[in-house]
């Protein structure tokens, strides 16, 4: 708990910061980490594959969207309703794909982040299609529209810190136990009498519900949707991000955030050819880093502490 409250008053610094380009990328990384975060629970400390993540912080952004837009439901409310309903989607789904293992599993993810992507750009008379949703009502308070990054901040930063004490908590426990068994081997977690099928889809169905409601204050903030962010490109970004992180590392994970998302500003020169340099970014951090990137920084900096204090004795 010291991190993290070292970690709060950190951020709350960093809200003074007069740049928008730093704070909006800042506000980018909180929402992102909560993405990230759920699909770290089910990869890293459940062992299930996943390449269609985004699908869900689409969902969580127009369903928010319709909501409040349609029925006139104010967007503090429409969010956790929104959250609810693909938290619930994510439940209904682990029933039909974790029937599958390996590659299959794989296959079957992405398909589903393929399928609602295109119900994003098809279904023009719900979602806008190509041209999105325009007029999404804006989160207010006391009549203050937070329409700002300065604004917005305190919220995406608080929805993320809540949710990776929420994470540490879970993998800490002993539910976290059971997930960590799973990963290891699902038949010896099932002879010792854990329900796998069932926790399997609680973590899908927690992760989902994370990515809704970061992608529901996303879409409350800048109040625009297009179907561009949620495509399976973002899923396979967010599979670098935790990699990158290291797949069962919480504050791995915000690091792999931070280092992609900022990675990604210098290669918007590249257009869409920076998912080349994802890719080999990807390959590299599993050969040489299979524990995140962050991991090997560390050990690097304490062997050469240890060689110093070598040199010096």
């Amino acid at each position: 708990m010291n991190r993290i409250a070292a970690f709060t008053a950190l951020i709350a610094a960093l809200w003074f910061v007069e740049s928008g380009y730093i704070l909006n990328l800042l506000v980018v990384i909180a929402l992102h980490t909560i993405c990230a975060l759920g699909l770290s629970l089910l990869m890293g400390y459940t062992g299930q594959i996943s390449l269609g993540h985004a699908a869900f912080y689409g969902l969580g952004a127009y369903g928010s969207a319709l909501i409040a837009m349609r029925l006139g439901i104010d967007p503090w409310v429409s969010i956790f309703v929104a959250t609810a309903i693909v938290g619930a989607v994510g439940w209904c789904l682990g029933w039909l794909i974790f029937r599958l293992r390996g590659h299959h599993l794989a296959m079957a993810t992405l398909a589903f982040g393929v399928i609602v992507y295109v119900g994003f750009v098809e279904l023009t008379d719900l979602t806008g299609g190509p041209n999105g949703l325009q007029d999404v009502p804006i989160f207010t308070v006391f009549g203050t529209y937070l329409d700002t990054d300065p604004l917005i901040y305190p919220v995406a930063w608080g929805a993320c810190i809540l949710v990776m004490i929420l994470a540490h908590n879970l993998v800490t426990s002993p539910r976290g136990l059971s997930m960590r068994s799973v990963a290891e081997n699902e038949r010896v977690a099932a002879s010792m009498g854990q329900n796998v099928a069932a926790l399997k889809r609680q973590i899908l169905m927690l992760g989902a519900a994370w990515a809704a409601f970061a992608g529901g204050i996303w879409a409350h903030f800048l109040g625009y949707l297009s179907p561009n962010p949620f495509d399976v490109g973002f899923s396979i970004k967010l599979l670098v991000m935790v990699a990158i992180g290291g797949f069962a590392n919480i504050w791995g994970v915000l690091f792999g955030v931070a280092f992609v998302t900022i990675l990604g500003q210098l290669l918007k020169p590249f257009g869409f050819y920076d998912v080349v340099v994802y890719g080999f970014l990807l390959v590299v951090v599993m050969i040489f880093f299979p524990n995140g990137l962050l991991d090997g920084i560390v050990r690097g900096i304490k062997s050469g502490f240890g060689a110093a204090r070598r040199a010096r004795a």
